[in-house]
């Protein structure tokens, strides 16, 4: 059960119809602050949950406050914003977690082939398909969180990409070339043949979306 401190007060015409809508009273319980992290955390995870096996049409508030046993109301407390919001923070989270291992596999990396090889292992070894889901998340998100999350992607994870080949060539393990194209063909290549089929080498895999990349199709 949670402790709670009783709140009263004397409500604006705004906040009445808030809560009017969502029918809770003004006299109402609210958790303490560490009830109140469980219930954020919580939902979060749901809601990733939800969209990494749903898509983004398959969240919603309502479902979301019934799995974890709270009531509507008490979820926007936590996200006023709605459904756009919790997208936008797990989107945030899912990102900030890649990046972690994209740094890993540069660091590990002797080679530019091997740090690209083993950027490519991580995305291909993740039961979560991030990138796909954002990308599909993002159709039917306002514009400025679309942009928000490209920016994160684009600074964290392409900038990191772009460094990489571009450091081949300087060590002239690559040849010159546009190196920005090359690295959106990588990504690209990376987000599209990511498979959750258990049955495949994603080790080979890997190898073999560096091979077409380094040395293309030529015979």
């Amino acid at each position: 059960m949670y402790s709670v401190q009783t709140i009263r007060c004397q409500p604006t015409r705004l906040a009445r119809d808030f809560w009017e809508r969502f029918s809770v009273n003004c006299d109402m319980a609210r958790p303490k602050k560490e009830h109140a992290q469980n219930t954020r955390v919580l939902a979060l995870s749901t809601a990733n949950a939800m969209l990494h096996e749903h898509g983004y049409l398959g969240v919603s508030m309502e479902e979301v406050a019934e799995k974890i046993g709270v009531t509507k109301a008490a979820l926007y407390y936590h996200f006023p914003q709605g459904k756009e919001q919790l997208i936008l923070e797990i989107a945030e989270s899912e990102i900030a977690k890649d990046t972690k291992g994209i740094e890993e596999a540069i660091t590990t990396g002797k080679t530019t082939r091997k740090k690209l090889e083993n950027i490519a292992t991580f995305v291909f070894t993740q039961h979560r398909q991030t990138s796909r889901i954002l990308r599909d998340a993002m159709r039917f998100m306002p514009g400025e969180h679309q942009k928000r999350i490209y920016s994160m992607f684009y600074e964290q994870h392409y900038k990191r990409v772009l460094a990489v080949i571009n450091q081949g060539v300087r060590r002239k393990e690559f040849r010159r070339h546009d190196t920005e194209k090359s690295a959106w063909a990588f990504m690209g290549l990376l987000s599209e043949m990511n498979s959750p089929e258990p049955n495949l080498d994603k080790k080979e895999l890997a190898t073999f979306v560096v091979d077409l990349l380094i040395k293309g199709l030529h015979a």
